[in-house]
């Protein structure tokens, strides 16, 4: 096996994908020891509503990290990349801000504050689980082609990983320490969108077929944008 070729083999994305693997697991090993904390006062019944709704939100957190590094894992390689740094960096960059959240001092919350929270985790890890469960094996980082599927929620939004995605980094800023988490938020929003454009680049380029897709199905939410 040549260079060329190993580049393009599974073996070189799975390494390419090692840092994005220990970022995300680092994340959600980092929320093991307040999740043990809550768990144990639960079943000892020490706990209260304020306890087992910061239980859920921290959780679904840690899950949603969790499956995203077996999709890194798991993946196919690409059949298509972008060119240029750009859209790499807004692919990782992005990436390593909305993970970068959970690495930030808890915030101490009201009950209504953790309510939020957890609708917020609750539905996006929900969301982001079907979503993935149809984009499977061509889950990306980078803007990058490795399948075409436009199937199943697909067939309602061009990026609906995206959109149930800021939803679970809107639950997560809630949860640690203002204003910076509510400002790498905002700023993974930015990024996502311009990671949204760069990788529907690359798909053109890779399937003729996506153009008529693309005309026909908003980008984040149906029939809205």
């Amino acid at each position: 096996m040549n260079w060329t070729e190993f580049r393009a083999g599974k073996y070189y994305d799975l390494l390419m994908g090692v840092p994005l693997i220990l970022w995300f697991g680092g994340a959600a090993v980092r929320l093991r020891p307040g999740l043990v904390q809550l768990a144990r006062m639960l079943l000892e019944g020490h706990g209260n509503l304020h306890a087992a709704l910061l239980f859920l939100a921290l959780f679904a957190s840690a899950a949603f990290n969790l499956l995203l590094v077996w999709l890194v894992i798991v993946r196919e390689p690409p059949v298509k990349k972008s060119s240029g740094l750009l859209p790499r960096l807004c692919g990782l960059v992005g990436t390593f801000l909305g993970v970068g959240i959970l690495y930030l001092p808890r915030a101490e919350l009201s009950l209504p504050w953790l309510i939020a929270s957890d609708v917020f985790q609750i539905v996006g890890f929900t969301g982001a689980a079907l979503v993935l469960a149809r984009l499977g094996k061509s889950f990306s980082i980078m803007p990058e082609a490795r399948a075409l599927v436009t199937g199943g929620p697909y067939a309602h939004a061009r990026h609906p990983l995206y959109a149930v995605e800021m939803l679970c980094i809107a639950g997560n800023a809630i949860l640690f320490l203002q204003p910076w988490a509510g400002l790498l938020a905002a700023l993974v929003a930015a990024l996502q969108v311009a990671r949204s454009v760069f990788e529907e680049r690359v798909l053109g380029e890779a399937y003729p077929e996506y153009a008529g897709y693309r005309a026909r199905v908003k980008r984040f939410i149906p029939g809205v944008i």
